[in-house]
C-alpha cells in the first residue's frame, strides 16, 4: 500500500503511521509509565522475546550439557562495607599496609561484576591484591522493579557515594578509580561533569566514547527501526535472556563455539576458565527500562564527543579532567571497537597512557598485560603524590 494514494482509508492508516513511528523510537521518560493493560501487553511481549532469544540462543544446549553454567567461581574473599538498592561495595583486604591509594573497581552497568574475579590467575582483583593494593568493587547487583527508573544521572550518584565510602573506609583523601565497558564510560562522564577533586587517577578500559565509531553496536543503537519502548517487559525492565543474546547477535559465531565447547569439555584446564566465563555469561542482568532510554540517547547523539553529554544538569567536558589517565582497548573488541575508545584521547588536557591488550572486550579482563600495566600505572600515579 502507497502512503501516495488517494484513497482516505489509506491515507489515515499512513497518516497514524506516520504518528506512531516517531513515538515508538522515542525515547521519552513519559513512556516508561503504563496503566495495567499496558504492563500485561509488555509481559506478553517480553514472553516473546525470551522465546526469541532461547531459540537463537540454542549453543546454551552445549553448555549445559557439560555443566559449564555450573561451574564454581573460586572468588577472592570480601566484605559488602557500603551498598545502595541492589548495589554493593566490596572490600578485597590485602592482608598488609597498602602504601597508596586505594583503587576502586567499577564494573560495567549491563552484566554480573565477578567477571572483574573471573579464576585464579586470571582475576583484575586478585592481581591488584597482588600488586599490594587496597581493593574496593562497585557491584551494581540486579536491578528489579524498583529500579526501571533509573537512569544514568541515577547510576552517577550511586557511583559518587561509592567513592566517598571508600575515602571514609580507607581514611585516604584520594582513591583510584578503574572503570570497564560502560562502568568506564560512567566513570569518565561522571568526572568530567563533576569535577576529579578525591582522584588519584582514571583507568577506563575499553569506554565508549564516540558511539560513531561503536561498529555494529553503535548501528543497532542508532537505527531507525530501534523501538526501545518494545524491548520492555511488564516492570520496565529489559529482560535477561534478551541482553544476553544481543550481544551473540553483534558477532554470530554459534555454530563454531558449540563445536569447540563439546571438542574441549574434558580438558579440566580449559573448563576451570571456560566454565566461569560460560556461567557468567548465562547469569545475565536485566537493564532497567530508563538506562536503556539513556542509552540510546548518549549513542544516537554521540553526547560525549561533542560536547553535549550533561550529568546531573552539568555539562560533561573531558578536557576538564585533570588527573592521570590510562586506557586500555583491544583491537578484537567487537563490543566497543578501540576507535570508540580512543577518540578521548585528542579531548584530555594531558595525553592518557595507552594501552593495547590481547583478547577480546572479555578476554582482555583475564590477560597479564592489562594486570601488569594497570598496577605498574597506580604505582607512577602513587609516587607523582
Amino acid at each position: 500500500m502507497s502512503c501516495n494514494a488517494a484513497d482516505e482509508r489509506q491515507a489515515m492508516v499512513c497518516d497514524t503511521a506516520s504518528r506512531m513511528k516517531p513515538l515508538l523510537t522515542s525515547t521519552d521518560r513519559r513512556l516508561l509509565r503504563a496503566d495495567r493493560i499496558v504492563r500485561a501487553g509488555r509481559w506478553a511481549r517480553a514472553g516473546g522475546a525470551r522465546a526469541l532469544a532461547a531459540v537463537s540462543g540454542w549453543p546454551h544446549v552445549v553448555e549445559i550439557a557439560t555443566g559449564l553454567h555450573r561451574a564454581a567461581v573460586p572468588t577472592t574473599p570480601s566484605s559488602v562495607v557500603w551498598s545502595s538498592g541492589p548495589a554493593a561495595l566490596r572490600h578485597y583486604a590485602s592482608g598488609r599496609r597498602a602504601a597508596g591509594s586505594p583503587v576502586l573497581v567499577v564494573h560495567s552497568l549491563v552484566t554480573r561484576s565477578w567477571v572483574l574475579d573471573l579464576a585464579r590467575g586470571r582475576s583484575l582483583v586478585a592481581a591488584l591484591l597482588a600488586g599490594g593494593h587496597d581493593v574496593y568493587l562497585l557491584d551494581w547487583g540486579v536491578p528489579g522493579p524498583a529500579e526501571a527508573s533509573r537512569g544514568f544521572d541515577a547510576y552517577v550518584t550511586t557511583l559518587m557515594a561509592a567513592e566517598e565510602s571508600v575515602r571514609e573506609h580507607s581514611a585516604r583523601p584520594e582513591i583510584h578509580l578503574v572503570g570497564y565497558c560502560l562502568g568506564g564510560t560512567l566513570a569518565i562522564t561522571a568526572h568530567a561533569a563533576l569535577g576529579d577533586a578525591g582522584l588519584a587517577s582514571l583507568t577506563a578500559i575499553a569506554p565508549l566514547v564516540d558511539t560513531a565509531a561503536a561498529g555494529r553496536l553503535g548501528r543497532v543503537l542508532r537505527s531507525r527501526w530501534l523501538a526501545p519502548v518494545l524491548t520492555l517487559d511488564g516492570h520496565g525492565l529489559v529482560p535477561a535472556p534478551l541482553i544476553r543474546e544481543s550481544f551473540h547477535w553483534l558477532r554470530p559465531v554459534a555454530l563454531r563455539t558449540a563445536r569447540q565447547t563439546w571438542r574441549r569439555r574434558r580438558k579440566q584446564h580449559w573448563r576451570s576458565v571456560a566454565g566461569p566465563l560460560s556461567r557468567w555469561v548465562w547469569e545475565q542482568t536485566p537493564l532497567p527500562g530508563a538506562l536503556l532510554f539513556d542509552l540510546v540517547d548518549y549513542v544516537r547523539g554521540n553526547a560525549l564527543k561533542d560536547g553535549s553529554w550533561r550529568v546531573l544538569g552539568r555539562p560533561a567536558r573531558l578536557e576538564s579532567l585533570d588527573v592521570p589517565v590510562m586506557l586500555a582497548v583491544t583491537a578484537e573488541d567487537h563490543i566497543v571497537p578501540p576507535s570508540a575508545s580512543l577518540a578521548l584521547v585528542d579531548r584530555l588536557r594531558h595525553p592518557p597512557q595507552v594501552v593495547r591488550c590481547p583478547g577480546g572486550h572479555v578476554a582482555m579482563l583475564t590477560g597479564m598485560t592489562l594486570h601488569r600495566r594497570l598496577s605498574d600505572f597506580l604505582a607512577a600515579a602513587d609516587a607523582k603524590e
